[in-house]
Formats: structure tokens, C-alpha cells, sequence
């Protein structure tokens, strides 16, 4: 099953992805149950959550992919400490190449790379980028809990932030934030991109609305208005590595100049989208599954693909990937976005309120 064929099931496109839906559904249902029931084992105390003895923010979705999730986490952990603390994010480091638990932090010296493209796999693309291209500490593992403890053993954390965590369920957090993108569909996998129902929403402090209005218009008449939130990405550079470091440059180098798009992320469209918002001219597209690990074939490939056109332009998480490799000098580049929350300050300050200041 290709993505392509997937896709056009989840929105019902055409006759192949109506037939594709409906083949679907009844693995949907059973996906229903077995949610429901791991949910419902959590409501009733049978399945617990461990505890930290440092408050835990959760930044999850509802769907896979596609919503901001990693910037979101981005703004809140860069927000915190504009507040005076000291954040750590917790990632399970999803298609990384290594078990057990991972600590990336940023280089004292500025630099990206500290030995090689190494480090990549260790810990996974996303995490690798915001602790070197957002300065930020992250802990890796699929346990969580063991992650945070290993990174208390040697280092005062304030608050975690706890990326893609709505549904690890395993971790206690103090508030939990979930995103709702512009999903054309909110039927459950595989039938669609939703992990849990729509109205799972319900479970969290905060709703942000990071695509389309109307998912976090549906849940108002069940939802108390004031804790749904509304943002969207917008694009504030664009970057490159030069000399192992991140180098940025304005935006009006898109402007007047052609490009070729590649983007290995859940929803390359929305990538496009705001390559275009921002004023760029795509040429071409390559498009490669999500957390892609680039080849040598692959490198060969984009820069066939770039010879007539004036700039490759990629995300950040790609960027770490590819920058391992030559490329001529001043034509790969990432664009660099930010979540911006409207109201951005009260949801801060209302996610404040529900810390804890000591345990």
C-alpha cells in the first residue's frame, strides 16, 4: 500500500480511495476498541502513570503528522525560559537507529556536528535539530520516565516538555496541550489519520488549532472556549550550514528565485504551502517518506534535480540529514518556521498556573 493510495483513502478521493475507505474501516473499528479500552484502563486507575518530582508538559495531537507538533514544542520550551527556567524536552526519538537512552544538549562551541552525521541515528532527526539548531536539552528514549530520571541524575530541570505525548499515557504530566491540524478526515487509523477520536480532546487543558478552524470550532460546544487556542506556522528564514554552523539569511532570497522543494515530513504540502506564503517559486518537488535517512542515490538525485533551478530549499529537519553531503555553495538551504500563537501569552501564563512550584 503506497502512501499515495493511503492518502487518498483517508480523504475518500475518487473511486480507488472510496473502495480504499471502506476496505478500511472494519481495521478502524478495531483500532476504536483497542484505544477505548487502553483509555478507558487509565480512567479507572488500572493501568498508572508514573510521576516526576519536576512538572511535565505534554505537547501531543490527535493525528499522525501534520501539525505543528515539533514547532509548538519549540515555542513553548523557548517561551519557559524567557520565564526564567530551566527546560528539558523528553522525545521517543521516532525512527532513530539505537535503543536505550540518548542526551543530546547543545554545543558549547556553537557548532552542529560532533562526530559526523553520527549522532543523527543515535537520537533522530527531530531531536538532533532542536538541540542543535534551538539550543535546546533533549532526552531520548521510549521510556520517558527513565529518559527524565537519567537526565536529573546530572542536570537541574525546572519543567519537562514532553514531545508527542498525549498518547503516552505511562508518563503523569501536569498539563497537557493537544494540536488539531486542518485533517480533511477524523476517522481513526488506517481508515484515517486520527490515533484516538476527535473528541479524546477532551482529556487535555488546552486545544491549539494549528490548521483549519472548523476542528477546533467542533469541539466549542463541548469545550470551554477559553482554553482553545489558535495558531499557525510562518516562515521567519531561511538557514544553511556553513563551517558546522547555523547560518541565517532573509527570507527575500526566495524572492525571484526558482527552487526545488524537498521535504521528507508527514505532510510535504504544508511545507509548500508556506514555501509559497513566503514568497518562493516552486519549480520542482522531491518528496521522501517521513524521517527519511538520505543514501548517496538520493543525494545524487536532488542535485540533478537542482541543476536549473537557483535554490534547494528543504526543512530543518532534512537539512541535518543532507548537510553531510556537497552541494553546491549557497543552494541548500532549510526554511525556517515558527508556531505563532494568537493570545500566545495567556496560554503561557494559564500553563504556568496549573504547575506546581515544588513536589
Amino acid at each position: 500500500m503506497t502512501g499515495s493510495w493511503l492518502h487518498d483513502a483517508w480523504e475518500r478521493r475518487g473511486v480507488r480511495g472510496k473502495l480504499g475507505w471502506l476496505f478500511l474501516l472494519p481495521l478502524a473499528w478495531l483500532y476504536r476498541g483497542a484505544v477505548a479500552l487502553r483509555n478507558g484502563l487509565f480512567a479507572l486507575g488500572w493501568s498508572k502513570a508514573r510521576a516526576l518530582a519536576r512538572p511535565v508538559v505534554s505537547v501531543g495531537n490527535l493525528s499522525v503528522g501534520g501539525t505543528g507538533k515539533t514547532p509548538s514544542c519549540i515555542w513553548l520550551a523557548q517561551a519557559l525560559q524567557k520565564r526564567g527556567l530551566r527546560v528539558a524536552i523528553l522525545s521517543r526519538g521516532y525512527k532513530r537507529k539505537r535503543d536505550g537512552i540518548v542526551i543530546v544538549t547543545p554545543q558549547r562551541d556553537g557548532t552542529i556536528f560532533a562526530d559526523g552525521a553520527a549522532e543523527i541515528p543515535a537520537a533522530g532527526d527531530e531531536p538532533f535539530m532542536m538541540a542543535r539548531l534551538y539550543g535546546q536539552t533533549v532526552a531520548v528514549g521510549a521510556n520517558r520516565y527513565d529518559a527524565a530520571q537519567q537526565l536529573l541524575s546530572t542536570e537541574e530541570i525546572d519543567v519537562f516538555v514532553l514531545d508527542d505525548g498525549f498518547q503516552h499515557r505511562r508518563l503523569k504530566r501536569d498539563v497537557d496541550v493537544v494540536l488539531l491540524g486542518d485533517e480533511a478526515s477524523t476517522s481513526l487509523l488506517p481508515a484515517g489519520p486520527f490515533r484516538e477520536p476527535l473528541r479524546s480532546a477532551r482529556r487535555a487543558h488546552f486545544v491549539l488549532a494549528t490548521g483549519a478552524e472548523k476542528n477546533g470550532n467542533a469541539l466549542s460546544g463541548s469545550f470551554d472556549g477559553s482554553r482553545v487556542f489558535f495558531g499557525s506556522l510562518r516562515a521567519v528564514a531561511l538557514g544553511a550550514v556553513e563551517s558546522n554552523r547555523w547560518v541565517e539569511h532573509p527570507l527575500s532570497l526566495l524572492f525571484r528565485s526558482t527552487i526545488l522543494a524537498v521535504a521528507g515530513i508527514g505532510k510535504a504540502e504544508n511545507f509548500y504551502r508556506t514555501l509559497h506564503e513566503a514568497g518562493g517559486e516552486i519549480a520542482d518537488t522531491i518528496e521522501y517518506a517521513d524521517h527519511h535517512d538520505y543514501s548517496a542515490r538520493d543525494w545524487q538525485e536532488i542535485n540533478r534535480a537542482g541543476r536549473n533551478v537557483d535554490l534547494i530549499v528543504t526543512t530543518e529537519k532534512d537539512l541535518v540529514k543532507l548537510a553531510r553531503y556537497p552541494f553546491p555553495k549557497d543552494k541548500l538551504m532549510a526554511l525556517r518556521v515558527a508556531m505563532q500563537i494568537d493570545d500566545g501569552e495567556t496560554l503561557l501564563t494559564q500553563i504556568l498556573e496549573r504547575l506546581p512550584v515544588n513536589r
